[in-house]
């Protein structure tokens, strides 16, 4: 029984790694459950037994990318300031390869009218949940944060910026003059930013110390 638990979960997380793939790529009407299938190695009976149709697939690949920021670790509670800023320059720098694929199925998902917004559970911290926690609690321990941004604002804002360099990087650097490599070679800069916007917000000083550049930041995995 145990075996065939590990071979089902083995199965399911190959369907998932592929669509995610195949649905960041290609777009989620031109990817067929068959599609799928090959790329997972598995039968298409097998991925319809287990997810049905595309739009519970979309749903079970948001629920396995909060999964695994959850297990990744949340920042602590009320944290030092310093620490959190290095938290989230870390989580942007380390992260941001991961996220691509992601960020390309979602911006794929809402053009294609698949409402992937509604397949987010309220009561299952993600990651911009995460953010604006962090941020509130920031606000909290700041004597200058009184009328500052609203914290769930400022993490849709840096988020829907991640999700920008994620998934039209090349456009983005050439429309201010950049070249489109410069998303990879001054990434730390960018992680940068979104941590000096965090401590405006959250009327918490920031003297921008950055740690030395993280090499799994340079490129997709």
């Amino acid at each position: 029984m145990r075996a065939k638990k590990r071979d089902s979960a083995k199965s399911k997380a190959a369907i998932i790694a592929a669509a995610r793939k195949l649905f960041a790529k290609r777009g989620i009407s031109t990817v067929s459950i068959r599609d799928i299938a090959k790329a997972a190695g598995v039968s298409h009976g097998l991925v319809q037994q287990y997810f049905g149709n595309r739009k519970r697939l979309i749903a079970a690949i948001i629920r396995n990318e909060i999964e695994q920021f959850e297990a990744s670790g949340l920042p602590p509670e009320a944290p030092e300031p310093g620490s959190a800023f290095e938290d989230v320059r870390q989580r942007i720098r380390i992260g941001m390869p991961r996220f691509r694929d992601y960020a390309a199925l979602i911006t794929r998902a809402e053009l294609a009218g698949a409402e992937p917004e509604k397949m987010l559970d309220p009561t299952v911290p993600n990651p911009a949940m995460a953010l604006a926690d962090l941020i509130s609690q920031l606000q909290a321990t700041s004597p200058t944060a009184r009328g500052r941004l609203d914290p769930r604002l400022v993490s849709a804002y840096i988020n829907a910026s991640l999700f920008a360099f994620a998934t039209m990087a090349p456009w983005l650097m050439t429309s201010v003059g950049l070249k489109p490599e410069d998303c990879e070679t001054r990434f730390d800069e960018i992680a940068e930013i979104s941590v000096q916007l965090i401590a405006l917000a959250s009327g918490t000083p920031h003297d921008g110390q950055r740690s030395p550049p993280c090499p799994s930041a340079a490129g997709p995995e």
